[in-house]
This record gives C-alpha cells, sequence and structure tokens, in this order.
C-alpha cells in the first residue's frame, strides 16, 4: 500500500531520519512531507489538499517556534475536520498533549529513540 505522510516538527533530525526508516518498511511505500514548524504545516497540509493530494496521516509536534502544534492542528482541523493528525510528541499525558486532542488530534505516537518500533506504530495506525 502507498501512503502519504506530513512530518511536521522543528528537529531536523527527525525530519531526516523517520523517512529513512520509513523507506526500509517493505510492506507499504511512503511518500513523505515536512515542515519544520506549525506555520508550514498548515502550507504545506492546505497545498497537499488543494492539489488533491491530501495526507493520509500528519505527524504533529508539540512544541515548535513559529506556530506550536495544538495551534496548527487547529488551523488544519478548521479547513478539514476529517484530517488524520497524531501528535508525534516526547510530551505526552501533559496539558499540551490533551490541548491537541481536545483540537482535534486522533492520538499519540510517542517520539522513541527506537525507530523500528515508532514505524511499526506509524503503520499501525495508517492500517487501522
Amino acid at each position: 500500500m502507498e501512503y502519504s505522510i506530513l512530518i511536521v516538527d522543528d528537529e531536523e533530525a527527525i525530519l531526516k531520519l523517520l523517512p529513512l526508516f520509513l523507506a526500509m518498511n517493505k510492506k507499504h511505500t511512503f511518500t513523505v512531507y515536512t515542515a519544520i514548524n506549525g506555520a508550514v504545516g498548515v502550507e504545506v497540509y492546505t497545498k497537499r489538499v488543494s492539489e488533491g493530494k491530501k495526507p493520509d496521516l500528519v505527524l504533529m509536534d508539540l512544541r515548535m517556534p513559529v506556530m506550536d502544534g495544538v495551534e496548527a492542528t487547529i488551523r488544519i482541523m478548521v479547513n478539514d475536520p476529517e484530517a488524520n493528525i497524531y501528535l508525534f510528541t516526547a510530551y505526552a499525558k501533559t496539558e499540551v498533549e490533551r490541548e491537541a486532542h481536545d483540537a482535534g488530534a486522533k492520538g499519540t505516537i510517542n517520539k522513541s529513540a527506537n525507530w523500528t518500533k515508532t514505524v511499526e506504530e506509524i503503520v499501525n495506525v495508517l492500517e487501522s
């Protein structure tokens, strides 16, 4: 199966490494778009939708400069209530995570040093 993912994260290492680990998955093919903060994430999401290429999944970091993940989630959900946004954060079980879920995020994938496990969680979300 082929999936498209938008990764919104201010850590450049995440934006570079996660696509590499996704590419190792033999069961699926991934087209990955990236954004360095929430404002860029909203722009990229809006552009993909306008081109008829809505991402299957948005992985949204919570704490970023310019625009955080809560505000970016709100802005995407206003324009597309069906957006499939999952938080991608080390700040699970926090007030800011609850705010993002209240804004429309569907779930949380915890950032982990175990990239194989992270890819498995992403695939599970996409397959469900």
